[in-house]
């Protein structure tokens, strides 16, 4: 036990001495070894500040997907244009079956991102089944514009964090038939 003691003691006061009024520990300098070459240090050049950055808007001045989910507080409730190619169709649902099933058919939705490798999408929702094919839209193919009220709550879907567009039209083909 004594040289347990004797032990903790000497470490305590080497631990001292190394130790200077500010509490920090004095390391001793190591020496360079002359043999060795000095060090090269060759780090490739930062990024520049633009390659952070969002872009908000296509050429043609239609919003992207990852701009307007970026940007999402400046466009939430109001109409926007945003350009994307169609990555999903939901399923198309037969009324008399669900209803025999005892369930009722979920409301159609397409999902779009800006291109086929984006890595954001939006779902679109708001209209019904026929009207895909009244504007001829299907899964990829050549980018489309989808208009309409960006929102986080429609049609019964509660959407991500990223929201979602309640349709008014595609391309220049309306949702509701004009009267």
């Amino acid at each position: 036990m004594n040289a347990l003691r004797l032990s903790l003691m000497a470490l305590l006061v080497a631990f001292a001495v190394a130790c200077d009024d500010s509490g920090t520990v004095k390391v001793d300098k190591a020496e360079e070894d002359p043999s060795l070459p000095p060090p090269n240090v060759s780090l490739p050049d930062p990024p520049p500040a633009s390659g952070f950055e969002v872009p908000k808007r296509n050429n043609d001045n239609t919003l992207r997907v990852e701009g307007l989910i970026h940007y999402q507080d400046e466009f939430l409730d109001q109409q926007v244009e945003v350009k994307g190619v169609i990555v999903q169709i939901s399923k198309p649902c037969d009324p008399k079956k669900a209803k025999k099933n005892g369930e009722e058919c979920p409301e159609p939705y397409l999902t779009f991102k800006d291109d086929q490798d984006g890595q954001k999408f939006m779902r679109a929702v708001g209209y019904k089944e026929e009207y895909i094919k009244k504007a001829k839209l299907e899964i990829g193919g050549e980018p489309r514009v989808f208009k309409g009220t960006y929102k986080k709550v429609a049609q019964g879907f509660v959407a991500t964090e990223d929201g979602l567009i309640l349709l008014d039209f595609v391309d220049d083909v309306p949702v509701l038939e004009e009267k």
